[in-house]
């Protein structure tokens, strides 16, 4: 009877270590790739995108490892360049860091959300840091969130 209760607490011993393993907590922390990856806007300067462009039309983003960036602004096919920095102490590479759009260009259409897509682009044309939370892809600008993305599924 003592040899089951020291095994019962041998075993409850080791589970409760490998639970509180740190490998095990970043192992169930998993975020979302900033490259290749197709970013949906769901929010802008605090505000829900997906009612001003519905949820088949926002803005999207996709950011290459070329340095370039490539997207839609909600109406017009958009593009550009990119540099990033991650920052050293992250825990996993790409999941923060310093990043500026330039070099933007985007085609001309006549769209009903003209206003919206032209604060998008200056929004993104302003961001100096991004963050990866889970599926969420963060852009600020001077440490103020502006631009939350989704990864696309």
């Amino acid at each position: 009877m003592k040899r089951l209760h020291i095994s019962f607490f041998v075993l409850a011993l080791a589970a409760l270590v490998a639970s509180c393993c740190p490998c095990r907590k970043a192992a169930k922390t998993s975020h979302t790739s900033l490259l290749g990856t197709e970013w949906s806007l769901v929010q802008m300067a605090g505000r829900n995108i997906t009612e001003d462009f519905g949820a088949e039309d926002c803005p999207r983003l996709v950011l290459s490892d070329d340095g370039n960036f490539g997207g839609y602004g909600g109406c017009n096919s958009m593009g550009g360049s990119y540099k990033m920095t991650p920052y050293d102490n992250s825990a996993q590479r790409n999941i923060a860091g310093k990043i500026t759009f330039g070099d933007a260009f985007s085609t001309k259409r006549m769209c009903p959300n003209d206003r919206l897509e032209m604060e998008y682009l200056k929004a993104l044309s302003e961001c100096d840091s991004y963050a990866i939370e889970g599926s969420k892809l963060l852009l600020s600008h001077k440490g103020t969130l502006t631009l939350v993305f989704e990864a696309k599924k």
